[in-house]
């Protein structure tokens, strides 16, 4: 990870690829018949390689936390997407 400074384009983008997971996992549990509103709560990691993001989702019977590095969360690869699909999909078997 390179040492540019911190934007307000790197908060944004955080930010949106939160809701991002948290929207595809709200339509997720409810697709399969879990008709509750998804609560979360995330968590960031600074420090020099800025570390793992926590996501925690609940719903009214379950939890369940994703962890990601940040590079993974704010990364464009194929395998960057790979990774967020997996965890979106793990996290949607986990609340169902």
């Amino acid at each position: 990870m390179d040492k540019s400074p911190f934007t307000i384009e790197i908060a944004q983008t955080f930010h949106r690829r939160i809701a991002s997971i948290v929207d595809r996992v709200q339509v997720g549990i409810w697709n399969v018949g879990t008709r509750d509103l998804l609560g979360f709560d995330s968590d960031f990691g600074f420090g020099q390689q800025h570390g793992f993001q926590s996501l925690v989702l609940k719903t009214c019977h379950r939890s369940t936390r994703l962890r990601l590095p940040w590079e993974t969360l704010l990364g464009d690869s194929a395998e960057d997407r790979k990774s967020v699909d997996e965890a979106i999909e793990n996290a949607i078997k986990a609340l169902t």
